[in-house]
């Protein structure tokens, strides 16, 4: 543990001084640049991490989103280099006024000096979520004080440990965050969080300074003013609407909240969530072919995932940014031949005659998986006859199709990555690779339809149809066609007309 503490006497040209922080895979020291004659601070990654590219480049990725940001309001990064034993570092500004945890260490903040601060802490998150960044752990700690040249200080965010920028998002993400300021979607494995996820850290700070205490569990949670009668009623209602367990009925960015701690009204606290018919990136749910806002593209362009030692590295192929809903995964489903745990009639014999027809080019060792996934849920057009439907114009039926260019496999042509996602138990499972089984690919299908169905309920046109081309698009592309997309009419009418072949009668 020593050498991973071991400190330098230099970095590049900057003289360091004292060692000022320590955390879980970096150390953050205090230096002085003798040619600029300034004080910097250097942040060092622990040598006995070093040597694992995945943080390596975690650290460096820090660093670049820092840098592309460049604002005064988050610390700013001002040059990058390597130590003679190979460790990373960068040099950023230091904050000679030390954190918001070493003021709230003793006493709540006086409410119009936590509101100012707040206000500047919001500003400075907006314009992480101006270039399409989510930080992840807003915490006391994170948040520092600079002295200004002319007097006075400035807030500054810091620490992209574990952010996110919007063209590496997915899915696919861990639980990342600190408790009592992590958002409760970002305690799923199926979680990936968007910049609401950040306003409920901003109202968890904002919280905190002003009762001095972390938020409670949301079932025991009290509004501000209840702890500290100072705190006006605009002020309970923004921070306990950015606090809703609900990301659909927070402040949908750290702007919106600023705004509403600027405010001399009071907010509605409960608005119904607005439509997402136009919405970015960040409020998309995983499409299964990898398409974007800008334009179609295959599943085999995808992100991917890179998890070790606590850190969630993602290297994007594409430009595509999803997050996921913080519903719970959907219910286990039932077993094959029955439904809703009643048995399936049949006049056959076969547990799976009561839904698809006998004499059709069904596969017999499909049929089961087929009712298996067309039943995953009650859901209006969910069906046997569409799962099957979907199968034959995926793939005739070929449960070792290898389509290496769109890195598409098997029976449903799932990618990788996106089947890692709508696998039964998802990410808390190994991520499959290919050869992928027919079992595997046939109930995943169910799984996909039952958590990104009700998305496209309201949207025009055929139920069923609608679900097939919401596997082949993703929700944003129905909503903003108003139904299924022209790209995808030829699709779904080979779909229809199997459907008519295989449904019982």
């Amino acid at each position: 543990m020593m050498s991973r503490m071991t400190a330098p006497s230099h970095a590049g040209r900057y003289r360091i001084e004292q060692l000022i922080g320590v955390g879980g895979f970096a150390s953050v020291h205090l230096a002085h640049d003798d040619e600029l004659r300034s004080p910097v601070a250097v942040k060092i990654l622990a040598d006995n991490w070093a040597r694992k590219s995945d943080v390596r480049e975690r650290f460096l990725q820090e660093a670049r989103l820092l840098r592309r940001a460049d604002s005064h309001l988050l610390v700013q990064v001002f040059d990058i280099g390597e130590l003679d034993d190979g460790r990373p570092y960068f040099v950023m500004t230091y904050a000679d006024r030390g954190t918001l945890a070493d003021r709230l260490a003793s006493r709540p903040l006086p409410v119009e000096e936590a509101i100012g601060v707040m206000r500047d802490i919001c500003q400075s998150v907006a314009v992480l979520h101006s270039i399409g960044v989510v930080h992840r752990d807003l915490k006391p700690s994170n948040v520092l004080f600079c002295s200004r040249p002319g007097g006075g200080e400035r807030v500054m965010v810091a620490d992209l440990g574990i952010a996110r920028s919007t063209d590496h998002l997915s899915g696919l993400t861990l639980p990342a965050g600190s408790p009592g300021y992590q958002a409760p979607e970002q305690l799923y494995f199926d979680g990936a969080p968007d910049a609401r996820a950040d306003v409920h850290g901003l109202g968890a700070l904002a919280y905190h300074m002003l009762t001095g205490k972390v938020p409670a569990k949301p079932e025991h949670r009290v509004p501000p003013s209840a702890l500290n009668p100072e705190v006006s009623e605009v002020v309970d209602v923004a921070v306990m609407r950015a606090l809703d367990p609900d990301r659909e009925a927070r402040w949908p960015d750290a702007a919106a909240f600023g705004a509403a701690l600027r405010s001399s009204t009071v907010p509605e606290p409960t608005p119904p969530p607005a439509p997402r018919d136009d919405d970015g990136p960040p409020e998309e749910e995983p499409r299964h072919d990898g398409t974007s806002h800008e334009g179609p593209r295959r599943p085999g362009r995808r992100t991917a995932i890179v998890v070790g030692t606590g850190v969630v590295v993602v290297a994007a192929a594409t430009v595509t940014a999803v997050a996921l809903t913080a519903s719970p995964p959907v219910d286990p489903p039932p077993e094959p031949g029955t439904t809703a745990g009643s048995p399936v009639a049949s006049s056959t014999g076969d547990a799976t005659g009561g839904y698809l027809r006998a004499d059709s080019d069904i596969p017999d060792e499909y049929r089961e998986l087929i009712v298996q996934a067309g039943t995953y849920c009650e859901l209006p057009g969910l069906s046997p006859a569409l799962i099957a439907a979907m199968l034959k114009a995926e793939s005739g039926y070929d449960p070792d199709l290898s389509d290496k260019a769109n890195d598409e496999y098997g029976i449903a042509r799932w990618t990788p990555e996106v089947l890692w996602h709508w696998q039964p138990g998802g990410l808390q499972r190994p991520k499959p690779s290919p050869p992928f089984s027919p079992e595997l690919s046939i109930v995943s299908i169910g799984r996909f339809m039952c958590r990104l169905g009700p998305q496209v309920g309201k949207v025009p046109g055929d139920p069923a149809l609608k679900l097939a081309a919401l596997y082949r698009s993703g929700v944003a592309p129905l909503k903003q066609a108003k139904g299924v997309p022209a790209k995808w009419h030829d699709y779904t009418t080979k779909v229809a007309r199997y459907m008519r072949d295989y449904q019982s009668n």
